[in-house]
């Protein structure tokens, strides 16, 4: 609320308001009060806000919803006001430090207190990132505040003297006296070479660019004293004339200010004349708030997909090192083999060993790590296992690092869609978007998205109708439909299409008797083939298009032949707490095909691939 503004509604409530008795008080929000006042032209009633994204005064407002707990400022209000008149409004030139003054009433012809206590007073502080709403004694001691403060060098506690802020170093207009004086102000601030509107804004408390410019398209003239001519009627004018209320709005219709007239230097368009002062600033704090309440929901959003961004970037790094690690499977294989050839060449306790190597060439060798305190058939058997373990880590590190490498992508769309948010519609639409996407999400990442709220709901939004039959929860999407094909000797086979997919199809569609395949090594689909009760095992031809589908629906389908495990889908179990698609077999075998993009046609019969 700027200090033109606030002049204009002071104004307003010392025609109106003064004099006018205050029945009761309610809480406006945690950091505001609503008085309800019987004046002699019927009720009244005003309302002061310390909130942050508008603190204001409004004659008028609608009585605001019950707050619960009652704020202790409101507590405090309620004992000391009610009973009281409101005897005067100080305010000095264009401060916006407020001072409303409450005695007790007298009641007619008897020359007794009709109200219960002494008198108090309501300080409204309507500047700064932390205004502040103060209720005092008719000594200044703070009984009260809406912001209390301690260690500062304004302390506000219930018991401190009230200590008024410091003021602007800046010359106030409507407390320099006179045309003179303000021209003498602007004659030093224009020599400097700065514009009009740069000069009436650093040369005095309380201007901003809307008034600067006004001033300056009212005056006509950039003369010092044209422009301190019009400056001082115009605040004339404002404080005397009753208001002609204007929300300002900008291009898209959306409110950016209120004004207490019609402004000549912004075109129509963009000013819309609203009844009263009161709603028209209710109307810019509603937009406000929702505006504030969707920015610092999206800057929390942007934070969190930071967070994950940076979490599984180091994932992926960390799985990246451990799949160097086992992509030496092979070579420790081939080193375990060449020390079971040449057993008798390996001396007795050495570390390392060269041995001749009869697939690297003619005079090739191989320099094998030992362990000194084992034999050399002891050490061949590690190797083994370190080949083994290699094998087994090289499938299950793909398949994690695949993962991984899709959550990033996912995290890529959120923060893309991040970026296009511009109401809390769409904000609500994200954070909802997050929420399904639980597999991202640690418990504090959750708590963080049930814990926001972006900005009031949407009226458009229709309510839930009463003692309508409330709709049950949206399940968990447990993955999409798998592929579906027909083997050429007739049997179903069924292909998953994610990791999500995956985990459906085998854990939830397979039975046991069916038979369950994927490439080795390499991420890709589970196939699953439909044996529905046959004796006698899979017939060779679907098998092998089984596999091949397999082949082809994987990170191998350009690696020409592919080995494709194989086995029951009872010898298939998913690891506690193991990621979508990650699952151990037993009793498997394996085959190797090579994948045929033509199959998929020859099989599909017009299901999509």
């Amino acid at each position: 609320m700027d200090a033109i503004l606030l002049l204009s509604v002071l104004a307003e409530i010392e025609r109106t308001l003064v004099g006018g008795l205050v029945r009761g008080v309610d809480a406006a929000g945690p950091h505001g009060l609503w008085l309800d006042l019987v004046t002699s032209q019927g009720p009244e009633s005003l309302l002061l806000t310390a909130e942050t994204a508008l603190p204001r005064m409004a004659r008028g407002a609608p009585r605001p919803p019950k707050t619960r707990p009652l704020p202790p400022l409101a507590g405090a209000a309620r004992q000391r006001l009610p009973g009281t008149r409101l005897a005067e409004v100080a305010h000095g030139g264009l401060d916006r430090v407020v001072r409303l003054h409450f005695e007790p009433a007298v009641a007619a012809g008897s020359g007794t207190a009709a109200g219960a206590g002494p008198g108090a007073r309501l300080i409204l502080e309507a500047f700064g990132s932390r205004p502040n709403l103060i209720l005092t004694d008719a000594e200044s001691t703070i009984l009260e505040a809406a912001r209390p403060t301690s260690g500062s060098a304004r302390p506000c506690l219930p018991g401190a003297p009230y200590v008024p802020p410091q003021p602007s170093r800046l010359p106030d207009p409507r407390l320099l006296g006179s045309v003179e004086a303000v021209t003498a102000v602007l004659e030093s601030s224009l020599r400097t070479g700065l514009a009009p509107e740069r000069a009436l804004r650093q040369g005095f408390a309380g201007l901003g660019d809307l008034w600067a410019s006004e001033v300056v398209a009212r005056s006509g003239s950039a003369s010092p004293a044209s422009l301190a001519r019009t400056l001082t009627a115009l605040l004339g004018e404002i404080a005397v004339r009753p208001p002609q209320p204007h929300l300002v709005v900008d291009e898209a219709g959306a409110p950016k200010a209120v004004v207490p007239i019609h402004l000549v230097h912004l075109p129509d368009a963009l000013q819309q004349p609203v009844p009263t002062l009161g709603n028209a600033l209710e109307r810019l704090a509603g937009h406000l708030v929702g505006s504030g309440g969707v920015a610092a929901g999206l800057a929390a959003i942007r934070r969190l997909l930071r967070r994950l961004n940076a979490r599984l970037a180091s994932r992926r790094d960390k799985l990246r090192a451990e799949a160097d690690e086992f992509a030496r499977a092979e070579t420790y294989q081939k080193m375990g083999e060449v020390l079971v050839a040449n057993q008798r060449a390996v001396p007795r306790g050495a570390s390392e060993v060269a041995l001749p190597d009869h697939t690297g060439g003619p005079g090739a060798a191989l320099t094998i790590p030992l362990d000194p305190a084992l034999t050399a058939a002891a050490n061949a058997e590690r190797l083994f296992r370190l080949a083994r373990r290699g094998r087994r880590g090289t499938l299950r590190v793909a398949s994690r690092l695949a993962e991984t490498e899709a959550a990033l992508r996912q995290v890529e769309t959120f923060a893309a869609s991040a970026a296009e948010v511009r109401d809390a519609r769409r904000l609500e639409d994200l954070q909802r978007d997050l929420q399904q996407a639980a597999r991202l999400l640690r418990p504090g990442d959750r708590r963080l998205l049930d814990s926001l709220t972006a900005a009031p709901a949407d009226p458009r939004r229709s309510a839930a109708t009463p003692g309508a039959p409330r709709r049950a929860p949206e399940k968990r999407r447990a993955g999409p439909e798998p592929r579906r094909f027909v083997s050429s000797e007739g049997l179903q086979i069924l292909v998953g299409r994610d990791n999500e997919g995956n985990d459906r199809l085998t854990l939830h569609l397979a039975r046991s008797e069916d038979l369950w395949l994927h490439a080795e090594g390499f991420p890709g689909s589970h196939v699953v083939v439909r044996l529905q009760g046959r004796t006698g095992g899979v017939p060779r031809q679907t098998l092998v298009e089984a596999a091949k589908l397999a082949a082809y629906y994987s990170q191998a389908r350009a690696h020409g032949k592919v080995a494709v495990s194989y086995t029951l889908k009872k010898y298939v179990r998913k690891p506690r707490k193991a990621p979508p698609g990650l699952v151990t077999i037993t009793h498997e075998k394996s085959i190797v095909v090579t994948p045929d993009k033509a199959l998929i046609a020859r099989l599909a019969h017009g299901v999509e691939d």
